[in-house]
């Protein structure tokens, strides 16, 4: 197994390097990456993140990113950690959430956590979840990535995710709101992430059989990532523009009015006094000063 611990801060950089640990050989074993970021929020390849995040966070400094994975919205800070495993071996671990978790399961009950695993795919301590997990394949290479709260800002999960709901029709995946949790709520002492780290490390190669090798990406690798990153993860046409045809109510001067968006873009209106938004990005800054 190769270990890569990205020392970049970019959630954009972040995913675009899995996307491209995932579809290229550039290494040819499993491999284990690990990562902090800057504010994001991530949500499922097949969501639609003007449902599932508060409108008052789109156009400011925290970024909006799909990933290549299903699974629901997150938000992640670098008081996250974030985990993802990609194996060519991946006859019957494909939806086996609980094989790739056993590592950290058995690292946080050495913290003396009372984790536990719950299907499909998050980890509870109580009734709180700390980590939810999802998975794609791609390239005959099974990707299982989740996410660890440290001491992430729930207040802003709360806020931006959990309390914000909108009268919305479309085909698209909900997430599964749920209470959540910081680790550092459950021990004495504040968790040290890059010991965490280390010891997730010696967990995978005990229990899931792995070698362990540090490896360190070429300039070219990185190259290629900053292309992926530039080209996709930050662009509106993958975040937003790949979103499927929907319907949201929303209050426009003090009445409830009907917009249809598709891919992102406003496509048609309830109210024909409303058709100067038409063609125009749904909430983006254009879209808000329109309504104002």
């Amino acid at each position: 197994m190769a270990i890569i611990i990205s020392e970049s801060k970019n959630p954009y950089f972040n995913l675009a390097l899995e996307e491209y640990l995932l579809k290229n050989d550039v290494i040819n074993e499993d491999i284990a990456l690990f990562w902090q970021s800057e504010k994001a929020f991530v949500f499922g390849r097949n969501q639609n993140p003007f449902v599932e995040i508060n409108p008052s966070f789109f156009n400011t400094s925290i970024p909006i990113i799909r990933r290549v994975s299903g699974g629901g919205t997150i938000y992640q800070d670098s008081n996250t950690l974030v985990f993802s495993f990609i194996t060519k071996n991946y006859e019957k671990k494909i939806n086996d959430y609980e094989y790739f978790l056993k590592p950290i399961i058995e690292v946080l009950k050495n913290m003396n956590l009372d984790v536990s695993f719950k299907p499909k795919s998050h980890l509870f301590i109580d009734d709180f979840k700390i980590s939810g997990n999802a998975q794609a394949f791609i390239n005959n290479k099974l990707l299982h990535h989740g996410t660890l709260l440290i001491d992430t800002d729930l207040d802003l999960i709360n806020e931006a995710l959990v309390n914000y709901s909108y009268s919305t029709k479309g085909n698209h995946i909900l997430s599964n709101k749920q209470k959540v949790a910081n680790l550092n709520q459950f021990l004495v002492k504040p968790c040290n992430i890059r010991e965490l780290v280390s010891d997730i490390i010696d967990e995978s190669v005990k229990l899931l059989g792995l070698n362990k090798k540090e490896y360190f990406l070429r300039e070219e690798d990185i190259e290629k990532i900053r292309d992926l990153m530039i080209t996709k993860y930050n662009t509106w046409e993958w975040n937003f523009g790949k979103t499927k045809e929907f319907e949201m109510d929303m209050i426009i001067d003090g009445n409830m009015e009907k917009i249809f968006i598709d891919n992102g873009i406003v496509k048609d209106v309830s109210n024909h006094n409303l058709q100067y938004l038409v063609g125009v990005k749904f909430y983006s800054e254009e879209f808000f000063e329109k309504i104002k």
